[in-house]
Parts: structure tokens; C-alpha cells; sequence
């Protein structure tokens, strides 16, 4: 049976749900655009309200049919309603015989045994699932504990250990996967950027996943040794930021010569612009490869019944007030701030957040977002046109005033940019946002152009 997503398609099926889970959080993060103030907790009420009444899992079967393959849990902090998803998931195992995978991202800063119960008794039994657990770790206590609150740093990595070892103790007949996200804030580049400090960053990672091997001592978790950082996007990035974070690129590239235990310094965004480089001749006819599923493949849903989202970014956008108040308590930077008195937010509510019963609108947003990931030539001029100014400007190196040159910059963006940053910031999602374009554009993407282009392993394949 289709659901509303799909019937209207004869391809392109929808079969994946991000999942409002939580409106509330135990922390107050640095970088986290989520102002944690008290409409939150009415948010995290209704929530609750909507897992334990059932209003979720019908709006999943309306919305998918028998489709549904993926559920991630997203908000602030999901493992603060994990436990109460029994019934919810006693219901999916009977509709969706198709799902296999399910996700959570955590900060790891609250009762390692909700994870535990999650994976081990409240998932469903009768199949093995692809379990994917993201953890929140940015790095040693002068980078986490500095964003979130003092002693987190010990308590991430003490509850991590925690959960991998009572996976491994208790047993699943799930492929359990974790990884860690480390996001770094402007602030954080430019300590990198400092060798001791990016030294220190390595050292502690090092140590720590030696210690996460040694918790996961049956090998039932799959653990992923790569801890190189994220940044915070979206994010207002200058010039120099750039020079600074192409310092931090230097010194993960001569750390990388150095013996390590477990970690392998490493620029994540090399790695990401690799992998998809190595399929660039299927750019054209292949675009899904290239690009975020949000809208795609993926839909997300969120706290108010029926409303289908574009996926979780934009989750408290249809709550009157939280743009206020997340520009009163300083959650955003000065670019979003800027788009959305300039009516950014309403673009994003009208065209991005509809209810299951406006199934014209629900087909006119999957239009959308499918235009977009589909037209990669109209795409990638784009941002071609913003490289090309930046150039001009002195904003960035002059090799970009190449056009061919600034045509391989704009893909290896594509591969960094989010179809809801631009949307936030510029109003649509095929312009892009200039100060990425001035983060990459100071020494970094041309060092990774460089490195992947010289890589023997790449050449040989």
C-alpha cells in the first residue's frame, strides 16, 4: 500500500523518517542554535504526548504506507524519551515489514542505560536492523567542555565506554555502528590551527578510542576510528577564518606523520570530497549520489500531527516565537539573523513545512527539493557565479577566477553545502552561502584538490 509520499510517484520513493523525538535538552551547547527556554519543555510535553497516544505511528502509516525502510531520531536531546518508544516500535515491526535501519544522535551526557535498553529490548526482535548511534564528542575538555559545561568531556567518554561495553555484554542480534561527530565553532578553528593544540586534539582522541576498542570487547559494536572535526554550520566565516582553518589543515596533514596507536589524522572534508570524486563521471545521471536526501528520500516529522518537514532543521520553525527567541539569546549567527528578518523563515514554513491533508502542497515541496537535486548544472552555476565574484573581490585565492578551476570548487561545495543553510540564509536553495565559499576557498580545498589528485591509492584505482 502507498502512502501520501509516494502514490503520486512511479519512482524517487520516499522511505525514510527523521523523527521529532525530543523537544527538550540537558544542555545548553555553545554552537547549538536551539535557545533552551521554557516554550521547549511545552514542546517536549506535546512530544511525549505523541508517542504514548499514538499520533506518530499513524501519521507514518499515512504518510509512508507499507514504504518506510529508515527511522533517526532527532530534536535536542532524543535519549530523553528513547525508553518510551516500546509500543511505538511493537507497532512499526507490524506494519513496515521493509524497515531495517534506524539512527540516534546523542550528547552522551545522560543515562547511558536508555541507549542500552534501546538497542537491546525496545527495537524490534524479530529482524536484524543496521543500528547507527552518532556521539557527540568534539574533542579534549579546552574544545568540549569550553561549548557545553564543565566535566563533560569526562562524563561523554565515561557513558560512551558504558554503552559499548553493555552492548557487548548483554548481546544484540542487531549490526550496532557508532561514530562520533566532533563539531569545532569558530573560536575552536583557531586553536587548531595551533600545532600543540591540534597535537592535543589527536593525542586525546588516540587515547580515547584505544580505551573504546578495549569496551568492546566481543566486537558486537562496528566502531568508526574517524574523529576529524565537523564545523558549525551554518556559520559566518571570513577571510581569515579560512587562512586559519587552512593552518588546521596543515597540521592534521603533518600529524599525520606521526605514529599513532589508533587515529590517522585526516581532513574530513577531503575524505567526503574523495568518495564523491571517484563517481564524478556519474554526476549528471547520478545526482542522488551528490546530495543530501532531505526531501528526497527523506521526510521528517514533526511535534504538531501531520505536518511532514523537509527534515529536522527545521523542526521549531513552525513554532510562533522561537526565531525571536533564539535571536534574544544569541543562537544564531548574523547571517541567519539577517535572512530571517528578511523573511527567510516564512519561505522555509510556506514552501517546506506541510500538513499530510495538503497532499498538492505535500507533491509541490517534493518538486522542490527533487528540481533541486536533480539540475546540477543549474546548481553548480550558481555558485560558480558567487566563486567567480569572491575572486574578484580578493575575498578568496585568484586560481578561482579560472573558470574551470572555480567549476571543481563548486562541486567539492556542493558536496559541503545543506539545502536548509541556504534556504535560511539566501532564500533558495540553489544559491549558496559566500562565507563557506570563503572558509574552503583560503588554501583548503586547493591543498585537498592537491592531496586527492596525488594520493597513490587514488591514481590506482
Amino acid at each position: 500500500m502507498k502512502g501520501i509520499l509516494n502514490k503520486h510517484f512511479t519512482s524517487r520513493q520516499v522511505v525514510a523518517v527523521e523523527l521529532f523525538s525530543a523537544g527538550w535538552c540537558n544542555l545548553s551547547c555553545k554552537y547549538c542554535y536551539i535557545p533552551k527556554t521554557d516554550f521547549l519543555k511545552e514542546v517536549h510535553r506535546g512530544i511525549i504526548q505523541s508517542i504514548e497516544d499514538g499520533t506518530f505511528i499513524n501519521d507514518i502509516k499515512e504518510l509512508y504506507g507499507s514504504d518506510l525502510e529508515s527511522i533517526s531520531h532527532w530534536g535536542t536531546e532524543p535519549t530523553l524519551t528513547i525508553r518510551k518508544f516500546k509500543k511505538f516500535y511493537e507497532e512499526i515491526a507490524k506494519a513496515f515489514p521493509k524497515f531495517k535501519e534506524c539512527k540516534v544522535s546523542s550528547n552522551f551526557m545522560t543515562n547511558p542505560n536508555n541507549l542500552v535498553e534501546w538497542v537491546t529490548e525496545i527495537l524490534p526482535k524479530d529482524r536484524s536492523l543496521q543500528i547507527d548511534i552518532q556521539v557527540s564528542l568534539d574533542g579534549p575538555p579546552f574544545i568540549t567542555d569550553k561549548n557545553r559545561v564543565g566535566g563533560s568531556t569526562d562524563q561523554i567518554v565515561k557513558n560512551c565506554l558504558k554503552v559499548t561495553s553493555e552492548i557487548n555484554r548483554i548481546g544484540t542480534n542487531h549490526k550496532v555502528s557508532m561514530h562520533l561527530k566532533p563539531t569545532i565553532c569558530v573560536d575552536d578553528i583557531y586553536e587548531l590551527a595551533k600545532f600543540d593544540r591540534c597535537l592535543e586534539y589527536y593525542e586525546f582522541f588516540d587515547d580515547f578510542m584505544t580505551k573504546w576498542i578495549e569496551s568492546n570487547n566481543n566486537d558486537v559494536v562496528n566502531l568508526s576510528k574517524a574523529c576529524d572535526p565537523t564545523l558549525v554550520f551554518p556559520g559566518t566565516y571570513t577571510s581569515e577564518d579560512g587562512k586559519m582553518f587552512y593552518k588546521l589543515l596543515q597540521n592534521q596533514l603533518e600529524l599525520k606523520k606521526r605514529k599513532w596507536k589508533v587515529v590517522s589524522p585526516e581532513s574530513n572534508y577531503y575524505w567526503r570530497f574523495r568518495q564523491k570524486f571517484n563517481y564524478y563521471r556519474e554526476l549528471y545521471i547520478k545526482p542522488r549520489m551528490f546530495v543530501c536526501s532531505a526531501g528526497d528520500s527523506c521526510f521528517a516529522l514533526g511535534d504538531k500531527e501531520g505536518f511532514s518537514h523537509i527534515c529536522h532543521q527545521s523542526f521549531y520553525l513552525d513554532h510562533e516565537g522561537y526565531f525571536d527567541e533564539a535571536k534574544k539569546y544569541g543562537k544564531l549567527d548574523e547571517q541567519t539573523v539577517e535572512g530571517m528578518e528578511k523573511g527567510r523563515i516564512n519561505i522555509i514554513k510556506d514552501n517546506y513545512i506541510k500538513h499530510k491533508d495538503d497532499v498538492i502542497g505535500l507533491i509541490k515541496m517534493t518538486y522542490n527539493t527533487r528540481a533541486y537535486n536533480d539540475f546540477m548544472t543549474h546548481k553548480a552555476s550558481t555558485i560558480i557565479a558567487l566563486i567567480l565574484e569572491e575572486a574578484e573581490c580578493g575575498h578568496i585565492d585568484p586560481c578561482f577566477k579560472d573558470l574551470e578551476v572555480a567549476r571543481i570548487f563548486a562541486y567539492f561545495m556542493q558536496v559541503a553545502e545543506c539545502p536548509m543553510h541556504n534556504l535560511a540564509i539566501t532564500g533558495s536553495k540553489l544559491v549558496g552561502i559566500s562565507s563557506l565559499i570563503k572558509l574552503f576557498g583560503n588554501g583548503v580545498f586547493q591543498n585537498i584538490f592537491r592531496q586527492m589528485i596525488r594520493d597513490e591509492e587514488y591514481i590506482n584505482e
